[in-house]
C-alpha cells in the first residue's frame, strides 16, 4: 500500500518524539503530551503507552476517536545574560543570537485524526508494536522502562485524516 501521508508529514513524525493527544469522554476534552512511535505498515500508525488508570486510557475505552497534534516548532527561553558587554558597547552579534533565542520559530503544525485501539497482550501484533516502541526510545531508556516496559497499556492509533497548517495559515488536508 502506498503511503497516505505526504513525505513532509512522515518525515516530521519520524523525527519528533512528542505528540499532543486529544481524547474526549462525555463532552469533556483532555489533552496529554505523549512520547510516541510512528509506523507506516499497511497504513499510518502512532504507538504509545499509558497507565490504565489514566484519564486518556478511560477516554479511549469510551471513545476511541482521538486527535494528535505534532509540530516542528522550536522555542527557547530568553537569555538571562546582560546585553551590554563590560566596556558598555553593544555587541550586535550577541544581540542577534539572543533575539533569535527569544523568538519562537515555526514551520508547520500537523493535526491527525484517528481511531485508537488498546492492544491486548495476547494480540498477535502486541510484541512487535511494544518492541518497536521500546526500541524507538533508546535515548531515554529510563523513561522507556517506566512507561513502555511495564504493565502500561499499549495503544495503536490508525491515522484516518491529516491536516497540515503552515506559518501563513495555509491548510492542506490529506
Amino acid at each position: 500500500m502506498a503511503p497516505s501521508l505526504p513525505d513532509s508529514v512522515t518525515n516530521l513524525l519520524k523525527s519528533t518524539r512528542y505528540v499532543h493527544l486529544g481524547t474526549c469522554r462525555d463532552n469533556v476534552p483532555h489533552v496529554s503530551l505523549m512520547n510516541y512511535t510512528y509506523l507506516h505498515r499497511d497504513g499510518d500508525f502512532v504507538i504509545f503507552s499509558t497507565p490504565e488508570n489514566s484519564t486518556k486510557y478511560q477516554n479511549i475505552v469510551e471513545n476511541p476517536h482521538v486527535s494528535l497534534l505534532v509540530h516542528d516548532w522550536i522555542s527557547a527561553k530568553s537569555s538571562q545574560a546582560p546585553t551590554e558587554p563590560r566596556e558598555g558597547r553593544r555587541n550586535s552579534l550577541y544581540e542577534l543570537l539572543a533575539n533569535i533565542n527569544k523568538n519562537e520559530i515555526s514551520s508547520v503544525s500537523v493535526m491527525l485524526d484517528g481511531k485508537a485501539q488498546i492492544l491486548a497482550t495476547d494480540d498477535p501484533n502486541y510484541g512487535f508494536y511494544r518492541s518497536l516502541h521500546s526500541n524507538n526510545n533508546q535515548i531515554d531508556q529510563d523513561q522507556a522502562k517506566t512507561y513502555i516496559d511495564c504493565d502500561n497499556a499499549l495503544v495503536v492509533v490508525e491515522i484516518e485524516k491529516c491536516k497540515v497548517t503552515d506559518t501563513n495559515n495555509n491548510v492542506q488536508e490529506y
